[in-house]
């Protein structure tokens, strides 16, 4: 069983890491997840978080997904493999998902 820390204690860890600088690796996979949810929503395929509704903007779509493409080129030289696979095959799903929504799927 985890040992549980002293509230004070927890609470100076968590201060110290928010003063670490952000690695930029991270700050760009952070980049990509928040890409690739807006392809989602603009496909049609997720509710728009702030109206709760379906809607489709398929130009805006194609954006975040060219944008995911880009970044996850630049990151290929740094990521592990399975990171790699992961973005890969998230590219392959997004358009695969736009292809078929272009083409009114």
């Amino acid at each position: 069983m985890e040992e549980q820390q002293p509230q004070s204690e927890q609470a100076t860890q968590e201060e110290q890491a928010q003063k670490q600088p952000v690695d930029v690796v991270t700050f760009v996979l952070w980049l990509i997840d928040e890409l690739q949810a807006q392809a989602w929503i603009k496909m049609g395929l997720w509710k728009d978080p702030i109206s709760g509704e379906l809607h489709t903007d398929l130009p805006q779509a194609k954006i975040a997904i060219d944008g995911v493409a880009a970044l996850a080129e630049v990151l290929k030289p740094h990521i592990t493999d399975s990171q790699r696979r992961d973005l890969e095959r998230l590219l392959t799903d997004l358009r695969l998902n736009f292809v078929q929504r272009s083409a009114g799927g």
